[in-house]
């Protein structure tokens, strides 16, 4: 009896000692900060920040390092030069890259690939056209010019300009149609989360690589996958009118279509006036590649936005779908398990196909 109390003891002992270890660590060490600004209806990067993010629970924790635009940067990123020709990047989550170290997300790449350029990424989660156009107008007015113009047309672009942002035509100002982000910014991180983040990061690493091998298993063996649908991008598999109401109201689809090429117009027009190569770049979710674009075709619409010259379209879906035809675990190897958003496989899909439709342009 005494020999199991000392057992019972000792493990005790031993785990209260890994707590003790993982709360001084995660205050002190293991602390890091949000390269995220939040204002009442309106976000962006901090400027010169070097933080960490990581964007849910299941996704890695990457570093965000920003320049003194505040835009995401890499490591070994050159400081801009003004002789030097600019290329600019603009899109959402997709394109700050989220759960992928910045060199290894497309726009990293790129930044590697036309080092003779300043590359600047744009990308910030949940942006869409409408900050685009105001982000491009206000470093026009800095001076700081593109000679081209590479802008990735995210799916959830067209519900995120029906109910997120508003952009002012007159002032030509932006902000979010609502406060939400800045109230929940203000919330403190949950106790466990903030002060034991080896055990939270070591479970979330079980977790993650448990489900990513039960996903692959269901493939190989019963050719059964899991791929996540939305709310935001199952416009192009299910009729308008069977949408979501509880998120696709106020005529939102048509609104968000409406409003999403208003702005790409808008953008197409300073490019023209300034000289500038504009090419929109359209790619596809998991979700897309498996049911399709047969209610509304992400494709034919952009073709319909760069009609007459307006812009360049670069369609990276056909690269995708081959890909998919000729890999039975593609969704694994394309992108995050159950999640829309590239790993470093498909964010080098995207690159690969961007670069070469840019040399044949």
């Amino acid at each position: 009896m005494k020999k199991l109390f000392f057992y019972f003891l000792s493990i005790f002992i031993f785990l209260f000692l890994i707590l003790i270890v993982d709360f001084l660590a995660s205050n002190t060490v293991l602390s890091y900060k949000n390269c995220f600004k939040y204002e009442e209806f309106y976000y962006e990067l901090k400027k010169n920040c070097k933080g960490k993010y990581r964007f849910k629970k299941s996704f890695p924790v990457v570093q965000t390092i920003t320049d003194e635009m505040g835009l995401r940067i890499g490591k070994k990123s050159s400081t801009k030069i003004r002789d030097k020709k600019n290329i600019f990047i603009f899109g959402d989550s997709f394109t700050y890259g989220v759960g992928i170290e910045f060199e290894k997300t497309y726009a990293g790449l790129i930044e590697k690939k036309f080092s003779n350029y300043n590359v600047y990424n744009f990308g910030v989660g949940s942006y869409s056209p409408s900050v685009h156009l105001y982000k491009l107008e206000k470093t026009l007015e800095e001076g700081i010019f593109p000679e081209k113009i590479l802008l990735f047309l995210d799916l959830t672009d067209l519900i995120d300009e029906a109910s997120r942002w508003e952009y002012n035509d007159q002032s030509k100002e932006i902000q979010l149609r609502s406060n939400y982000l800045y109230q929940n910014s203000k919330k403190k991180e949950k106790f466990v989360k903030r002060n034991f983040k080896i055990l939270t990061n070591v479970s979330s690493y079980i977790n993650f690589h448990t489900r990513q091998l039960r996903e692959k298993t269901n493939i190989k063996l019963f050719n059964q996958r899991k791929v996540k649908t939305s709310i935001q991008g199952s416009f192009t598999y299910i009729d308008s009118n069977s949408l979501d109401p509880r998120f696709w109201k106020d005529d939102y689809f048509s609104k968000g279509k409406k409003n999403l090429k208003k702005r790409l117009l808008q953008i197409g027009d300073i490019s023209k006036k300034n000289n500038i190569e504009f090419y929109l770049i359209i790619y596809p979710w998991a979700e897309t590649l498996e049911f399709g674009q047969d209610k509304f075709s992400w494709s034919n619409y952009a073709k319909e936005i760069c009609y007459n010259e307006n812009c360049r379209l670069i369609d990276a879906i056909p690269n995708f779908l081959n890909y998919k035809n000729q890999n039975l675990n593609w969704s694994t190897e394309l992108y995050f398990l159950n999640d829309e958003h590239f790993n470093e496989k498909g964010a080098n899909l995207l690159y690969t196909t961007v670069i070469k439709n840019l040399k044949k342009q």
